[in-house]
């Protein structure tokens, strides 16, 4: 098979996103161009219906005051992340001073909280006198109440949140016209006490740079002040230090490049500090996105709500590059009992275990509603077991036990009589692309192909627990995938988004069936391969770089995805067409390369600018991850020989010769192995 790929793009990889975040799995705060600009006390966008997540921050940045009058420092030469780490990271000159300023939000910290350490360097020949200022400018809700017990301190109580700041080794605190003081080339002073709708609080230390002297400042802004240690020159390095223990545990292919691995780390850091770590029920989600987005058209988006789908994709890469504990996380959180029910009408009456469409931070359930109703999604279903088996398989063994039999209950039961008995077919859903419901509803192909991934990895979990079911589980899944190919494929071979849309006649091509060779579903090696990339050749953008999702020509459907591209890069390896999953590989990741290393959601189908949430997490550094991984493993999923020693001692479902369980070591053996199926 050839594929005809563009030699050259229209369109160049480029820097188009002046945006950056920095998150520690409580908060995050957002640098939009010049400075912080947002800041969030939760990760979620609601905890509960209307219980919405505030942005507490209007602006904060550092400004210098010396004989030559006073400037804001918002002139920066260079701004990006220190590699693999949730350090925003920027650098810029002002006068005689060279300056680098790093902001974050303290893994370690215990809470939400924003750190920021500017460290200035008197590269002039002469000492001189200054007094550097640091700008807070939160916005804690109502009536803001603030007061510094010392020049160190500042309280700020509002509705929304009280934080405490803490600037070691300040020598001025003020309120009140602190903007326009510096601007003047007036140094701030006399204490912080006032209350009102927008109270900005500062702090000044004033001290004396001798030539090529270089200090650190320092402030700390959180719900406790407990992290921050009295010597703010030590803060960057100890974060880096936290950020390289977690690295530590990276399982990453051995072979990558240079810029590929950078893009790898710098995901994986979006990945581990999205994931939440506050206590209780919202413990272990990772959104979609983090709080951040570039426009599409019109529609200013921003995905940090959990979505099952996207997250499935996120513990999966998470499970495969060496962080499986962090991924059985997400699955507990995906599966909390008494959750989910709410659109029971839509599922058959059945009791399903996880949300049809996505969930509040307290793992609620929660789908979105239009005139068409609800997105009822059924691949949430079978994307959960396969990710539940990917991560026992990755050593997670203890999971077999503990979500097992309600994974298989709740979700594998739920799918076997999902199945519709005319097509063979999953029954109509809204799917991937969330179509709603009232006649919008479809049998979509990706729905199916998750579907009988998803039976496959509970029929082993099943066999794992001596549960009879696996062995129904198995042959609905096989039953599945033969429908998918007799009733969603045209004369010409050509893999369709959905039995409606095929049956039209047109407009059925949708890249999200790509999955199917992704997973096995159609071998790789089928003519279905072959004639539908020929077919997707239409989807290809003007920018030339990669993929529309689908054919359906609104606004959103037209722009380039990142997960489409890097979903078929690796069906093409798969398919033994290497250069062209690397061309569209290389164009990930060298766009990536020039904006900090972030995958976003989409990019501008003409001029490849980036759109959409960035960074994406599932849809985006996941998907990133996952192809990554399969580069490196091909042939990852493939149905083990017979002759293997290992399925000749264990058996198909992992059990010893007679067919006796042989501890948690078979059911993570025997799941590894039956996800190598067929391509």
């Amino acid at each position: 098979m050839m594929l005809l790929l563009s030699a050259a793009w229209a369109a160049v990889p480029h820097f188009s996103y002046p945006k950056w975040v920095s998150a520690n799995g409580w908060g995050a705060v957002v640098w939009n161009d010049d400075r912080l600009g947002d800041a969030y006390p939760h990760l979620y966008q609601e905890y509960a219906p209307g219980v919405v997540t505030p942005d507490l921050l209007w602006d904060s940045y550092f400004g210098l005051v010396d004989a030559d009058g006073g400037r804001w420092l918002l002139d920066w030469d260079e701004v990006r992340y220190r590699p693999g780490t949730n350090l925003i990271h920027a650098e810029g000159s002002a006068g005689p001073y060279t300056l680098v300023l790093d902001a974050w939000t303290p893994m370690e910290a215990g809470g939400f909280g924003l750190a920021q350490v500017l460290q200035v360097t008197n590269a002039g020949g002469d000492a001189r006198a200054v007094q550097v200022v640091s700008l807070q400018n939160w916005h804690v809700g109502g009536t803001e109440v603030a007061s510094s017990p010392s020049a160190e301190e500042v309280v700020e109580a509002g509705t929304d949140a009280t934080l405490a700041m803490y600037a070691p080794g300040a020598t001025d605190a003020a309120c009140a016209g602190v903007w326009d003081t510096v601007n003047a080339g007036g140094e701030i002073g006399g204490g912080c006490t006032q209350s009102g709708a927008d109270v900005v609080p500062a702090f000044g230390w004033r001290v004396e740079l001798g030539a090529g002297e270089t200090r650190s400042f320092g402030v700390y802004a959180g719900v406790d002040v407990g992290w921050a240690d009295a010597d703010p020159s030590g803060w960057v390095a100890a974060e880096e230090a936290w950020w390289s223990a977690w690295h530590a545990g990276n399982q990453l292919p051995t072979d990558l490049s240079d810029d590929r691995r950078a893009v790898a780390l710098q995901s994986l850091a979006f990945l581990k500090m999205a994931q939440v770590v506050e206590p209780g029920d919202a413990h272990g989600q990772i959104p979609a996105s983090l709080p951040l987005s570039a426009p599409v058209g019109d529609f200013q988006h921003i995905w940090n709500i959990t979505w099952v789908r996207d997250g499935a994709y996120a513990t999966v890469a998470l499970a495969r590059t060496g962080h499986a504990a962090e991924a059985a996380a997400m699955l507990r959180f995906l599966i909390q009992p008494g959750k989910t029910g709410e659109y029971r009408s839509y599922v058959g009456g059945l009791d399903y275990a996880v949300s049809v469409c996505r969930v509040y931070g307290d793992g609620t359930e929660w789908s979105d509603s239009d005139a068409n109703g609800p997105n009822v999604e059924y691949d949430n279903f079978g994307l959960y077991l396969w990710a539940l088996g990917q991560v026992i398989a990755a050593g997670e063994t203890g999971l077999v036990e503990e979500l097992g039999p309600r994974a298989l209950d709740g979700v594998a039961d739920v799918l076997v009589r999902l199945q519709d008995p005319v097509t063979g077919l999953l029954q109509p859903d809204s799917s991937i692309w969330e179509r709603h419901w009232n006649g919008q509803q479809q049998q979509f192909t990706y729905s199916s192909v998750w579907a009988a991934e998803g039976l496959e990895a509970a029929a082993t979990i099943a066999d794992a627990l001596g549960d009879p079911r696996g062995d129904e589980y198995r042959a609905v899944a096989a039953s599945i995938e033969e429908a998918i190919v007799r009733e969603l494929v045209d004369a010409g071979g050509v893999l369709a988004a959905s039995r409606e849309q095929l049956e039209s006649g047109s407009d059925y091509l949708d890249l999200a069936t790509v999955e199917a060779f992704n997973t096995g579903a159609i071998a790789v090696d089928d003519p279905i391969f072959g004639a539908s990339m020929e077919a997707w050749d239409r989807l290809r953008v003007a920018s030339g770089g990669g993929y529309m999702r689908n054919d359906d020509g609104d606004t959103y459907d037209s722009h380039e995805w990142a997960m489409i591209d890097l979903r078929t890069s690796a069906a093409l390896r798969r398919a033994g067409e290497v250069d062209e999953a690397e061309a569209l590989l290389d164009w990930i990741t060298d766009h990536a390369r020039l904006n900090s290393d972030v995958v976003p959601e989409l990019y501008d189908p003409d001029t490849a600018d980036y759109a959409g949430p960035a960074p994406m997490l599932g849809f985006g550094a996941g998907a990133y991850l996952l192809t990554l991984a399969d580069a490196e493993d091909p042939d990852f999923g493939q149905e083990p020989e017979p002759e293997d020693p290992v399925v000749q001692q264990l058996g198909p479902c992992g059990c010893g010769p007679a067919g006796a369980p042989v501890g948690l070591v078979a059911p993570a053996l025997s799941l590894l192995l039956a996800l190598r199926r067929r391509r």
